[in-house]
């Protein structure tokens, strides 16, 4: 058992957990990501979970579980997906601008700005999935 699953059993949160130890909460956050915790910090989340330091200690010992890992997806990576969709956009944009005789340098801002707003997209996106594989 982890200081984290531990704490969640009790329903608390890592700021919760810090003012009930007297502890920051990132001597909290450093513990659960597996450093070693000083002889205060055990003595404090002793106290705070109603264990001795070697019960505590006892149970931080255990090994955690590996994180789960994330499923590999079918059909191509996003970023190709995304990389292609902007060179369909700018391509498309170039050939309207040809097909309309547009000035070639108004189509390739135009270009531009559609590939800045799938670069923002992107970013967006895979900042999400990032946040959520957490």
């Amino acid at each position: 058992m982890s200081l984290k699953s531990l704490r969640k059993a009790k329903g608390w949160s890592q700021a919760e957990l810090a003012r009930i130890s007297d502890l920051s909460e990132r001597t909290i956050q450093r513990i659960e990501s597996g450093r070693p915790a000083s002889l205060e910090a055990l003595k404090a989340l002793a106290t705070s979970f109603d264990l001795s330091i070697e019960d505590l200690q006892a149970r931080l010992k255990t090994p955690a579980a590996p994180p789960p890992m994330r499923p590999i997806r079918k059909g191509g990576s996003p970023l190709v997906w995304h990389g292609l969709t902007a060179l369909g956009l700018i391509m498309t944009v170039f050939a309207l601008g040809q097909r309309f005789d547009a000035d070639p340098r108004l189509a390739g801002g135009t270009a531009m700005l559609g590939l800045a707003s799938w670069l923002l997209h992107l970013a967006v996106s895979l900042h999400r999935a990032d946040r959520g594989s957490q």
